[in-house]
């Protein structure tokens, strides 16, 4: 009997370990770091790779200190999305693994053309990652921005990825991306990156989508603007804000690293009102005003300049949003939705329309816990 248990347990143990038979070797694979959509001029869809190089995977330099080639970039256009996939494999002799890709871009071309369709195929291969990053090329194809060697990183996705944490921007990742697409009241905003003259490239702040219409490009923000749009929708870590204090006859600069934001929808004789209330708490960085934080009343004035400032600089981002654009990238309709499950069922039907003629209210609380190193500016 104990022979049989014996036996019983050694063939249960290879019905686990064969799981592996089937799996591919590394030096089997083309491994994507970046993958990218584009539209040639002439109409065509291009896919492009960022391919990591086997020599980058063993510590990318050789003898002498001499940097190694650590990446290709490959490209193909095709009829469709599934045609170029293939033809850009057709110039690998190893089979596409994307399980480890971090970035998705789209060009300038094709988002505006409306990419809902194209984008599809990409997002539906079984070892795509959901987690990539994904931007929107300004001015340019993904393999622009793919060609780029980059000055401390191996590869351009990894110096992508690490400037949004650097400026306090949380990851847009391509499963938030399908979450907005999908959502009920809230447009996607994309993250953008251009080109400059050097060819290098640089944040450029967000893209405006229609998910209504194709899921089309339909304009940007700046990067200020960017912050902003975030630190509503709880896409903000950090910020640095700066203001001229006139009572203090100079400008004050301060880092928040403690932001949080409350969206309230209140409903008046059957009209939605939206309140917007932002919270954050830092340090002073830099002060040239003659004002002293340490004293409350200098501290309150700075407070409440600072409060108002930036109300009114986020009140005419909602107001220029809500004129020009008629989308709802602050999730307002998604408040409303959460709140008024049954007015949402007809509202919804119009919703560009009634998001454009929003009544919006918005509040800023600054608090800073951190006066910096000094009191009051060091200039007489």
């Amino acid at each position: 009997m104990k022979r049989v248990a014996n036996l019983c347990f050694a063939l249960l143990l290879l019905t686990v370990t064969t799981g592996c038979w089937n799996l591919k070797e590394p030096n089997q694979l083309s491994f994507v770091k970046g993958a990218g959509l584009g539209l040639t001029e002439d109409g065509k869809l291009e896919v492009s790779y960022l391919v990591v190089l086997p020599a980058a995977l063993g510590g990318g330099q050789i003898s002498g200190g001499e940097n190694m080639e650590t990446f290709r970039v490959m490209s193909a256009t095709g009829k469709n999305v599934s045609d170029a996939m293939v033809n850009v494999q057709s110039k690998l002799s190893r089979k596409v693994f994307s399980g480890h890709r971090d970035i998705f871009l789209v060009g300038q071309r094709l988002a505006e053309h409306g990419m809902g369709e194209t984008i599809d195929p990409f997002l539906r291969i079984p070892k795509s990652v959901m987690r990539s990053m994904i931007y929107v090329v300004k001015n340019g194809q993904p393999k622009d921005i793919f060609s780029i060697v980059p000055f401390f990183d191996q590869f351009i996705t990894t110096s992508l990825s690490d400037e949004q944490k650097a400026m306090g921007l949380k990851p847009y990742l391509a499963r938030k991306f399908v979450e907005d697409v999908l959502s009920e009241g809230k447009q996607p905003l994309v993250p953008v990156v251009g080109l400059n003259p050097s060819e290098h490239y640089s944040y450029a702040g967000s893209a405006i989508f229609n998910k209504d219409e194709d899921v089309k490009l339909v304009g940007f923000l700046n990067k200020k603007e960017t912050s902003y749009a975030r630190w509503i929708t709880g896409g903000l870590t950090r910020i640095t804000l700066t203001s001229h204090v006139p009572k203090g006859d100079g400008s004050i600069s301060v880092t928040l690293d403690s932001l949080d934001q409350n969206i309230r929808v209140k409903k008046i004789h059957e009209q939605m009102q939206i309140a917007v209330h932002l919270t954050g708490k830092g340090t002073i960085i830099e002060n040239t005003t003659k004002l002293d934080p340490t004293k409350q009343k200098d501290l309150q004035l700075i407070q409440e300049k600072l409060n108002q400032k930036n109300q009114k600089l986020i009140l005419e981002l909602i107001k220029n949003v809500q004129e020009e654009y008629k989308m709802d990238i602050f999730g307002f309709g998604e408040q409303v939705h959460q709140q008024y499950p049954h007015q949402w069922k007809t509202l919804k039907q119009n919703w560009p329309e009634l998001f454009s003629q929003l009544d919006v209210s918005v509040k800023v609380d600054l608090q800073f816990t951190n006066l910096g190193q000094t009191n009051t500016s060091i200039y007489p």
